[in-house]
């Protein structure tokens, strides 16, 4: 009878035990984790029509497709949105000629990227894609900046107005 309490003290000890870590991994880890409040809807209204913009969507947004030659190499760009503090960009970025890129990078503001997020761009093969935020304070010069960095270590850059 004896062995049998002992028995029963082991298990409610390792029950105890085992309920105190459990409880512990889980008071860590609400314990980690930052308040955070979901972000506000930014409400605009529809973009008008855009005059050098090579096509428009039904739903306001602007789409503008361009033809720019960067170190050497030229790229035909599909932007999707407008410029704006805080908006951001999907960019289609495709090769038409010239040599192997090592990378391809992007920002919104002007030519020093001062202020501005410089993004990399995913590459497959001649095709890239880019999100662009542009910054909350914008000049009235801003432009879609790409900057070109070929395999042979040359890069430039070039931009163009989105509106």
């Amino acid at each position: 009878m004896w062995r049998h309490t002992t028995q029963e003290q082991i298990l409610m000890r390792n029950t105890a035990v085992v309920s105190i870590i459990t409880l512990s991994l889980s008071l860590i880890g609400c314990g980690s984790e930052t308040p955070q409040t979901p972000p506000t809807p930014e409400v605009k209204a529809p973009a008008p029509t855009v005059e050098n913009s090579d096509e428009t969507v039904s739903t306001g947004t602007s789409e503008q497709s361009k033809t720019i030659t960067v170190a050497g190499n030229t790229f035909r760009v599909l932007v999707k949105g407008s410029i704006a503090p805080n908006a951001v960009l999907d960019i289609s970025i495709v090769q038409t000629s010239g040599t192997p890129v090592a990378a391809i990078r992007v920002w919104i503001g002007d030519a020093s990227g001062v202020g501005s997020v410089k993004t990399k761009a995913h590459s497959h093969g001649a095709s890239s894609h880019v999100h662009a935020k542009a910054p909350a304070t914008l000049s009235a010069d801003a432009a879609l900046w790409i900057e070109v960095q070929n395999a042979d270590g040359t890069s430039g850059s070039g931009s163009f107005h989105v509106n």
